[in-house]
């Protein structure tokens, strides 16, 4: 058949299989445009649907995350929690077997460990001299009139005692937790006094507990003597079996 359509206007018509194509649309601008707004419409909506897909799965796993790190964090403070108490267990059965009552004998445990945790020093030193300066008995008085569960001397009872603002009885080197405050911060001061001059962390606590047995005077008036050598290795001792103790 001969096609009688001309000018601008002709729209030429083609077939292919069930395909039409209209020519004319085909080189419209208008066209061009709107198909162009489509596909970026289509496009924006698939990039929100993506992002808020990752953005989910982020959220997803920093909720993960964070639920794990508390869990976590939860876990680690139950642990402790379980250590303190077992350390408190093994405290009170020291003093149990000596006669201390149940309500003494934690107060003892619970302040012998916050004294550790204070001032840096291992509960098994502070177990340890309190072993060697009166065999865990609250009430002890040595012939140098050293008072109660630590032994300490009345002169520098009352200084640490104003030191410390303690609000203690006149008897009160004789109450456990009062005397544990008292000799733990004796013990730390004189760490921190031989701190400076010491080499190393034998010739420290060496000089420590020399001077906690005798007195920082008695210590440098007539340096380490063999009664000072058989304490420092009495406590040495005493804290080894401690260290043993606390570790299973």
């Amino acid at each position: 058949m001969l096609n009688t359509c001309t000018g601008k206007e002709k729209a030429v018509v083609r077939f292919k299989g069930r395909i039409k194509v209209d020519a004319k649309k085909e080189l419209t601008p208008v066209i061009w445009r709107t198909t162009h707004e489509n596909l970026k419409k289509r496009w924006k909506i698939r990039f929100f649907l993506m992002n808020g897909f990752y953005l989910a799965v982020f959220l997803s796993m920093g909720l993960g995350l964070l639920y794990n790190e508390k869990a976590k964090q939860s876990f680690l403070e139950k642990q402790k929690e379980l250590e303190v108490l077992k350390a408190k267990e093994k405290i009170y059965s020291i003093f149990r077997d000596r006669g201390v009552s149940l309500r003494q004998g934690l107060e003892i445990a619970e302040v012998t460990i916050r004294q550790s945790k204070q001032l840096n020093l291992s509960v098994p030193l502070i177990l340890a001299v309190m072993k060697k300066e009166s065999l865990f008995s609250p009430h002890a008085v040595s012939s140098q009139n050293a008072m109660g569960l630590m032994q300490v001397h009345p002169v520098t009872w009352q200084e640490y005692v104003g030191k410390l603002k303690l609000k203690v009885s006149p008897d009160g080197a004789f109450d456990p937790v009062a005397n544990i405050v008292v000799a733990t911060h004796i013990l730390s001061d004189l760490q921190q006094y031989y701190k400076r001059t010491a080499k190393s962390e034998e010739e420290l606590w060496k000089s420590v507990l020399s001077a906690y047995y005798a007195g920082i005077t008695s210590l440098s008036q007539t340096g380490m003597t063999e009664s000072h050598i058989k304490y420092v290795a009495d406590v040495n001792r005493f804290k080894k079996e401690f260290d043993e103790k606390f570790e299973n």
